[in-house]
């Protein structure tokens, strides 16, 4: 695909009128799957009209005269200079949806209300690794106003498609000296190219941020010279395979206006590129393109362009289509009976907890869920009187799947002197200290608890047979004693909690290698009360 974008002739379609209006819409973001397509549309005049100021919407309590003036105040304050008819200001900008019953085949537009918009300048720009969760530019406090940054906000992928409130994104060192900002994320969602103005920019310029927990990124770190020029470099997008970079940018080759390029990264330092390459035309014209998106799963490169007078959105097939996602259609059943579980709740999240972990929740017991390849996901089904197990999925990227993939997870009743199954709680080699990579399990053992107010746990610690007697019983009491304590400080009453440490009495193996020790050094959680 990369190759062949400068070199070869291809069909260009502008999208149907229902989309591109005599309004301007920018920034398309297609979903994974290629049946949606979010828009920006900008000075439109059926804009979502809340506007949230000390927790007050102020739309419903002023006349209409009232809060158009008080709008423009707002939009003057965030531009810098008077904004005399907000309405059809730039800032006045909305997320609207393109939907499609086949991919790439848009159908009918739907204008999402708050929280997904609201009278502040609302823009989506990025998809993450977990299904329906995006990036927006601007932060928005619970109590109303607007700060510079970015959010995340998440669809309920239940029948209701309800948004949650936008959560703020954290960027260390974040700053930009305009309001132009955008980015992009990479599939697996480890890395951010970042367009900005920051002090070490000669124009607006692109940088990389690595991920360093959940919403938290390290601070931007410039691309280096090549990739950035003397002019504005804007718009970036990461195509699926973490190696190709789309841009837009007004530098030397460009045909007088903005024009979208392209280049390979060379390394894993993420500063070493290839020299940028304009992409062909019909993809470029003699006015502004930029703003491009590249979705797999259909093979368009969708981007904006101003060559019919108005920001317009448009899109060329570059490549053959390859799904990027699998549909999960999943069940929770009672493992003891067989049957389907009603009123369950499904956790879902990456592996490596990089992402937040959300709930699908389902009254029949049925749930259906997209999973991106080649991004492992674990799965927890709860309810309350039931523990759930983990699952864990992963679809190779290179490794042909049918669309849908059937799972069935299980929940047990909770029994006096049942085991909760958690996998392996890890600790620091001949210490209680327990590793950050063990917390996931914690939280859902917390979470069984909070679920059922009248369980209560016994943890039983246990050791291999390397050292001391009395050395190994007190480790295993210690690091029972470290889980009731996190449990604790989580808000459960100690009285549920008891602990009890049996050093290498009751061995699963016969402690003859390391494999077969580290088996025997486990803690164990018992059910003593329902």
């Amino acid at each position: 695909m990369a190759g062949t974008v400068w070199s070869q002739d291809f069909t260009l379609e502008k999208l149907p009128d229902f989309i591109n209006s005599e309004y301007e819409e920018i920034s398309p973001v297609p979903g994974r799957d290629g049946k949606t397509l979010f828009f920006t549309r900008v000075g439109y005049p059926e804009f979502d009209h809340t506007l949230l100021i000390d927790s007050v919407d102020l739309f419903k309590k002023l006349s209409p005269s009232a809060y158009t003036e008080l709008l423009a105040q707002v939009y003057t304050e965030i531009n810098g200079k008077n904004v005399y008819n907000p309405v059809r200001s730039g800032f006045n900008q909305d997320i609207w949806m393109a939907q499609g019953d086949s991919v790439g085949q848009f159908t009918k537009i739907v204008h999402p209300g708050f929280p997904l918009n609201n009278a502040l300048p609302n823009s989506l720009v990025a998809a993450t690794p977990t299904p329906g969760a995006y990036y927006i530019i601007n932060q928005y406090p619970r109590r109303g106003g607007l700060n510079k940054g970015f959010s995340v906000i998440q669809q309920n992928p239940d029948s209701t498609g309800a948004w949650s409130l936008p959560e703020p994104v954290e960027i260390k060192d974040y700053y930009t000296i305009t309001s132009d900002v955008s980015l992009t994320m990479s599939f697996d969602g480890k890395v951010l190219i970042l367009s900005a103005t920051r002090f070490d920019s000669k124009d607006m310029d692109l940088y990389v941020c690595f991920r360093e927990g959940k919403h938290q990124w390290s601070a931007p770190q410039h691309l280096g010279y090549l990739v950035n020029s003397a002019r504005r470099e804007t718009t970036p997008f990461l195509s699926e395979d973490n190696e190709t970079l789309f841009f837009s940018s007004n530098r030397g080759e460009s045909s007088g206006g903005n024009d979208i390029f392209m280049c390979k990264r060379l390394d894993d330092t993420w500063v070493h590129w290839t020299t940028p390459v304009r992409l062909v035309e019909p993809i470029n014209s003699a006015a502004d393109d930029s703003q491009p998106y590249f979705n797999m799963t259909s093979g368009y490169l969708y981007f904006t362009s101003r060559r019919g007078g108005n920001s317009d959105i448009y899109r060329v097939q570059i490549a053959p289509p390859q799904p990027t996602e699998i549909e999960v259609i999943g069940r929770v059943l009672n493992r003891k009976t067989g049957a389907l579980m009603k009123n369950v709740s499904v956790q879902y999240g990456t592996a490596d907890n990089s992402e937040p972990v959300h709930t699908i929740r389902s009254e029949n017991g049925a749930f259906r869920l997209k999973i991106p390849k080649g991004i492992s996901f674990v799965l927890t089904p709860s309810k309350p009187a039931f523990w759930g197990e983990t699952d864990t999925i992963l679809f190779r990227r290179d490794h042909y799947y049918f669309q849908e993939h059937y799972i069935d997870l299980y929940l047990d009743p909770a029994e006096v002197n049942e085991r909760i199954p958690l996998h392996a709680i890890f600790f620091q080699q001949s210490k209680a200290l327990i590793l950050e990579s063990s917390y996931p399990e914690l939280e859902r053992l917390y979470a069984v608890l909070q679920e059922n107010p009248n369980l209560e746990i016994r943890i039983e610690g246990h050791t291999d047979n390397v050292g001391k007697a009395e050395d190994l019983l007190r480790l295993s009491e210690e690091r029972a004693a470290a889980i009731r304590d996190f449990l604790v400080q989580k808000g459960i009453t100690p009285g549920r909690v008891s602990i009890v440490g049996h050093g290498p009495k009751y061995p699963l193996t016969d402690n003859s290698t390391d494999d077969l020790r580290r088996q025997n050094r486990r803690v164990e959680i018992v059910i003593t009360k329902i």
